[in-house]
């Protein structure tokens, strides 16, 4: 009986996630990302069933590698310094939005949506489960009285937008030069800025600084 490791699986992401890179979803093939990591075909299907399985497996990694302890954090907020966290939450959303390995991923899926399941389901695997946790803050927020009262599920949405507002234009062009940490800074504060003039209640408002 063949024994899966937690190491053998991720050494199959680590391999799987370079081969995705390089070749793009459609032209990527297992038999090249076995060929990398030696072994069997049986090897990596012992652990994923399908490409479309390793490929949803690589971006549900890359994206808790990026954001996992941020939606901790967004999780568990019951109350506080509200624009602190959204701001910490949002820097952190822009870098990965901005980085090599979501640039690539968004251009994957975006080439194959329109014929194949892969668009639904890395929504579903990626951003979808961000969305819900996000929701469930401002559902806490509405009921602080912080944020006014709007649903938390569209609440989330917006907010997602404006993170993204100035990022997915990345997703058109090539090699475009990485944002320095005063760019990523900048770019969340304006969405939360924004965000806040929208949606914060007068209570929330009147005890910010003016901008």
């Amino acid at each position: 009986m063949k024994v899966r490791t937690e190491a053998r699986r991720e050494a199959i992401l680590e391999t799987a996630s370079q081969v995705f890179l390089e070749s793009g979803y459609e032209r990527a093939s297992m038999a090249e990302i076995v060929k990398r990591i030696g072994g069997s075909k049986s090897t990596i299907y012992g652990y994923f069933a399908s490409k479309e399985e390793l490929f949803l497996a690589v971006t549900a990694a890359t994206g808790d590698r990026h954001m996992a302890a941020a939606l901790a954090e967004i999780a568990e907020y019951r109350g506080g310094d509200l624009e602190a966290t959204l701001l910490r939450f949002a820097e952190k959303l822009v870098g990965f939005l901005t980085s090599d390995e979501s640039v690539a991923a968004h251009r994957m899926v975006l080439g194959a949506a329109g014929h194949s399941d892969i668009g639904r389901l890395f929504y579903e695997a990626g951003p979808k489960r961000g969305l819900v946790v996000v929701t469930d803050m401002f559902r806490q927020a509405v009921a602080l009285g912080e944020l006014r009262r709007e649903d938390p599920a569209i609440l989330a949405q917006q907010f997602g937008g404006l993170v993204n507002a100035e990022q997915y234009h990345r997703w058109f062009h090539r090699d475009l030069p990485p944002l320095s940490r005063t760019q990523i800074k900048r770019s969340a504060q304006r969405a939360v800025d924004a965000f806040l003039r929208a949606y914060a209640t007068d209570a929330l408002l009147a005890g910010r600084p003016e901008r």
